[in-house]
């Protein structure tokens, strides 16, 4: 009999849940944002949740709850909505079983470290998160950091795995999410039903989101949140004569830089990520390299290569 994590749910009794459905099969790759013509094929299983056993995929009614501000979370359920891109109509309880199904086990939330007065990273398996809406009678699809914006930068975040930490179970056997009201917290939340994997405050001050209204629709409309296993991504990471890191040309502090290093080596346990080095001071390669190994990279999960300047410098230096 295999387990899932913290709510303690057996794989049997997940079966027993969802009977007369379908085995699951191979998950077919497709784009994170795409206009649709017709939904994919999608099987009932509790309230306000499908299954898509072809693409392994967990569907999830919710509606849109706020589209300007500040937000502490994704998607929440009930008594989190003044703080949520979208409050959710089913249970954290189903979502998870849900999610069991398709073959993904749950770890834990952040842990709070009173020695270290930090968060420690969550565990599960990884993510990712998409919306979907009819919009102009089509129904499209994107990609959820889309709808959210760094308030330091004014741009959409970079694309990342998300974690099943599946929420603390309860002695009724229920999750404490179902309470609590935190279902997808983009700061640190220590009863998350999924989350981030990186340390993030949910102090007020420090806040690192805000909804994106050039992209969330209006409030109360009808969206479905899809949950799917997170596949590999490819990220092209340079470091300036500055010793500035930039993730696909755009700024990233080492910190967020070590989160994509991590979150990239557990899809691809062997995979090594080439860090060009533009310029770069040796003693700024040394600084960062120690920086990133510090922060839990591997020293093996990073090669860094300097990049060649362009001809006519070359032939400028050589005369």
């Amino acid at each position: 009999m295999r387990w899932f994590g913290a709510g303690l749910v057996s794989w049997n009794l997940l079966l027993a849940c969802a009977a007369g459905t379908p085995a699951p099969q191979t998950a077919a790759s497709r784009p994170t944002s795409q206009p649709a013509t017709q939904p994919p094929k999608r099987v009932a299983f509790q309230p306000g949740v499908s299954i898509d056993w072809g693409r392994r995929e967990v569907v999830v009614d919710a509606r849109v709850t706020l589209r300007d501000g500040p937000i502490e979370f994704l998607a929440c359920f009930a008594g989190k909505e003044h703080e949520s891109l979208v409050r959710l109509t089913a249970s954290g309880t189903h979502i998870y079983m849900a999610l069991g199904l398709i073959g993904l086990t749950p770890g834990q939330p952040p842990t709070w470290d009173a020695a270290a007065q930090t968060y420690l990273r969550p565990t599960g398996d990884l993510l990712e998160l998409s919306f979907e809406w009819e919009q102009d009678g089509r129904l499209r699809t994107e990609d959820a950091f889309r709808w959210s914006r760094e308030r330091e930068y004014g741009r959409v975040p970079l694309s990342r795995p998300w974690v099943f930490a599946g929420s603390r179970r309860l002695d009724d056997h229920t999750l404490s999410c179902d309470r609590s009201g935190a279902g997808v917290p983009v700061v640190d939340f220590g009863d998350a039903l999924v989350c981030l994997s990186g340390v993030r405050s949910d102090r007020s001050a420090d806040l690192w989101l805000e909804a994106n209204p050039d992209a969330v629709p209006p409030e109360g409309t009808a969206v479905k949140l899809v949950f799917r296993p997170a596949r590999p991504r490819r990220y092209r990471a340079t470091i300036d004569f500055r010793g500035v890191a930039f993730v696909n040309g755009r700024y990233a502090s080492l910190p967020d830089l070590a989160e994509l290093l991590l979150l990239a080596r557990r899809l691809e346990p062997e995979r090594v990520q080439l860090i060009t080095l533009k310029g770069t001071l040796r003693s700024d390669e040394t600084r960062i390299r120690a920086v990133l190994v510090r922060l839990g990279v591997p020293d093996g999960a990073v090669a860094f290569s300097r990049s060649k300047p362009p001809t006519s410098q070359r032939a400028t230096q050589s005369r």
